[in-house]
């Protein structure tokens, strides 16, 4: 991939900025015809992250920095400890509805089918490569996750309830400090995202309780202590989720 490509003004230093956590990041305006027919590359061979939104007339390539990546890792164990039954990581999933161009899409940090979609997930794969395609394509995914904001995410939100994403995570953090601070949002279809307390699809977990997880699992070295710090925080939330609803249960006057 040259430095500067003249034709899409790919490096040039009016498309090129740094995120939050040191990733590069390319952004350019295009029509979607134009977009639809830059789908046709496969960028993913020079950027670890690729949005082509025909819908916002959008290109975004980044190349995650070590921290980015990082912490997307970071989420498998986070998601796979929280989870009631299933959990299965999509990895470079390129979201798009069903009209939009082939190819064309928004690119996650991470992105997740759970429990009952996550089985049945697995079903389709086992079934074969075509029927898991058909799958993806049909059955939008409960999770994601965008660890980097960036000033070129305007929109994305919305974007991601259209396409029929059940919640979102965004992460803020910044390069040089160990300061992170998270969103929940629940995402429907034509509806402004709701901001959320509390997860939705994994069994109450807090934006609080991700950060501290984040934390505690950027000082694990083994498979053995990222699983226990995690699975620590997971139960003390479903502890105090067992609590509120027993504290929330009518009375009941015995019988006499």
């Amino acid at each position: 991939m040259p430095a500067h490509d003249a034709t899409t003004g790919i490096g040039s230093p009016a498309t090129m900025h740094t995120g939050p956590l040191g990733s590069v990041v390319h952004v350019l305006r295009a029509d979607a015809g134009t977009i639809a027919d830059l789908a046709r590359i496969d960028w993913n061979r020079w950027f670890g992250r690729v949005c082509l939104d025909a819908v916002r007339g959008l290109v975004v390539l980044m190349s995650p920095s070590h921290l980015h990546d990082d912490l997307s890792e970071i989420f498998d164990d986070v998601v796979d400890a929280a989870a009631a039954r299933a959990s299965k990581r999509l990895g470079s999933a390129r979201l798009r509805a069903p009209h939009e161009p082939p190819g064309t899409g928004m690119e996650p940090d991470c992105g997740f089918y759970l429990d009952e979609r996550a089985e049945a997930y697995r079903a389709a794969v086992v079934e074969g490569e075509a029927a898991a395609e058909a799958f993806f394509e049909r059955t939008p995914l409960d999770l994601v996750v965008e660890v980097e904001i960036t000033h070129a995410d305007a929109g994305k939100i919305e974007r991601y309830g259209d396409i029929g994403v059940r919640e979102l995570w965004r992460l803020h953090g910044r390069k040089g400090t160990r300061d992170l601070r998270a969103e929940f949002f629940a995402l429907q279809p034509g509806t402004r995202p709701r901001p959320l307390a509390a997860s939705g699809v994994l069994g109450g977990l807090t934006p609080e309780d991700v950060c501290e997880a984040a934390d505690r699992l950027r000082l694990c070295v083994t498979r053995a202590e990222r699983t226990e710090a995690v699975a620590r925080i997971v139960r003390r939330r479903r502890r105090a989720s067992e609590r509120v609803r027993d504290e929330e249960a009518p009375y009941r006057v015995p019988a006499g």
